[in-house]
Parts: C-alpha cells; sequence; structure tokens
C-alpha cells in the first residue's frame, strides 16, 4: 500500500531542512547579549581559559559539519548536473537538431539555470570551506560594546595560545584587569581620565603591544619587554579599577545620605 501524500509530504520537508542546515555556512556561536549576561549558549564563560581538549572538541564538530555540508553539497551537484544534462541532451537531440526553434530556447533556458545552480554551488563550497566568524560574545552591559570588550576578547582567544607559556599568564592578567576597568568605568557620564585610559589600553595599546611582539623574532629579551609593557599596563588598570570602586561607594553612601534626609522623620520636637 502506498504512503499517504502526507506522510511523503512531511519527509520531504524534514529533508529539505536538514539539507539546508547541512550546506548553510558555518556559524559562530552567535546570539542576541543580555544585560549582565556572562556566559555564552553553550554555557561556558568565554573568559576562562580554553583547555586544550576543548578546543578540539569544537573544532572537529566544525570541521565534520563542513565535511557533511560538502558531501551534501556535492551529492546535489552532481544530481543537478544529471537532470540539467539529461534535459539539455533531449532537447538537443529531438528538438534543435530537428529545427524547432522552441526546443532552442528551452535549450538556452535549461543552459542558463545550469549556469546560476553552478554559481550558487561554487559561492556555497567556499562558504563552507571559510572557517566560521568569531563567535559574539555576551558583554557585560551595552557600553562595553563601544568600550572595546569584544576587542579585547577577541585579543584574548587571538594571542593567549601562540605565546610562551611565561607569558600566557601575565597577559590574561592584563586583558582581565584591562576589561574590568572598562566595566568600571563604563557608567561614567563624562569621560574621566581613568575611564579614557581604560579605553586606549583596550582599543590601542594592548594590540598594538601584541602586533609589535608578533613581528619580531621570539627570544627571551623580546619576552622580558613584553612582560615589563603587560605589566605596566595591569598596574594602572589596577588603579583604574580601585579608583572606580571607590567612587561607586561615594555614589552608594551619597545616595543614602539623600534618602536619609529625604525619608526619615524628623525626630526633633
Amino acid at each position: 500500500m502506498a504512503p499517504p501524500v502526507t506522510t511523503i509530504l512531511s519527509a520531504a520537508r524534514a529533508g529539505a531542512r536538514v539539507v539546508r542546515a547541512l550546506i548553510a555556512p558555518a556559524q559562530g556561536s552567535a546570539q542576541q547579549p543580555h544585560l549582565g549576561q556572562s556566559v555564552n549558549q553553550f554555557g561556558r564563560d568565554p573568559w576562562l581559559p580554553q583547555s586544550a581538549a576543548q578546543q578540539k572538541l569544537r573544532r572537529g564538530a566544525s570541521v565534520t559539519r563542513r565535511g557533511l555540508g560538502l558531501a551534501t553539497l556535492m551529492g546535489l551537484s552532481v544530481l543537478g548536473a544529471v537532470v540539467i544534462g539529461t534535459i539539455s541532451l533531449l532537447l538537443l537531440i529531438f528538438g534543435v537538431l530537428q529545427g524547432s526553434a522552441a526546443a532552442g530556447w528551452l535549450l538556452a533556458f535549461t543552459l542558463l539555470i545550469g549556469l546560476f545552480g553552478m554559481i550558487w554551488t561554487a559561492r556555497r563550497a567556499s562558504n563552507l570551506l571559510s572557517p566560521p566568524p568569531a563567535p559574539t560574545v555576551p558583554l557585560a552591559d551595552a557600553q562595553a560594546a563601544a568600550d572595546g570588550e569584544q576587542g579585547l576578547l577577541t585579543l584574548l582567544h587571538t594571542h593567549e595560545r601562540a605565546l610562551p607559556a611565561s607569558t600566557q599568564g601575565a597577559f590574561r592578567a592584563t586583558v582581565i584587569a584591562t576589561r574590568d576597568a572598562l566595566r568600571v568605568s563604563a557608567g561614567e557620564n563624562m569621560l574621566s581620565r581613568e575611564a579614557f585610559d581604560a579605553r586606549q589600553a583596550a582599543r590601542e595599546d594592548l594590540p598594538e603591544l601584541m602586533d609589535a611582539y608578533r613581528s619580531v623574532p621570539p627570544t627571551p629579551h623580546s619576552d622580558q619587554q613584553l612582560l615589563e609593557q603587560l605589566s605596566l599596563i595591569e598596574g594602572r588598570m589596577h588603579t583604574v579599577i580601585q579608583q572606580g570602586r571607590a567612587a561607586q561607594e561615594r555614589r552608594l553612601s551619597a545616595g543614602r545620605q539623600y534618602l536619609e534626609d529625604k525619608y526619615q522623620p524628623d525626630t526633633e520636637e
């Protein structure tokens, strides 16, 4: 007994969704950030160090998915080539060679569809072969995006594992201190010297330092220079953090004093 038409249609729709998912370009773990969110969609804090096993697992999953996508795309390409080739051959033999103008137009239209299919296949294959973009990581708040926190996270993931073990800890500590300085100074209404230094460190000083370090051959002297400059930036960021937290405490105390003066009953007779 033949299966119902609805079953066939449901299976076809499910297959189409699977094929679209496989041949879609590789995506990073993008998602809409929420205020105060500190973990990504995988439940992992993106600022924590990544173990080699986790990196290999994610890289393996990405490679597997892209491989399946390429295999599916190749299958679709072969199927399309067979269909287009068969139709073109039939039109050529039974139409164009018999002097039919309509068959000639249909053959040209079929070949044009085949050309579009080749272009579409090439673009899909190029997207699948390209590595997925860097994930869009949720930031602590909306202002942090403008202050360079996303750039800091990209900088951390780009350079940390490429550094020698003797400098990895100092580099991570400096980046985390700069991130905390950005967050402490993000709520300021006016751009203070501390907020300016934090943003300059995130946007210019750290990226330029890492570019300069990576441009020279790795030597103990260059490692020492990197450590010294990272120490300077980290020290300034800790000062910014302390001053920012002290300012927050003063604002909190001032708010409490204001509310006490406003709402506390007057006990004087």
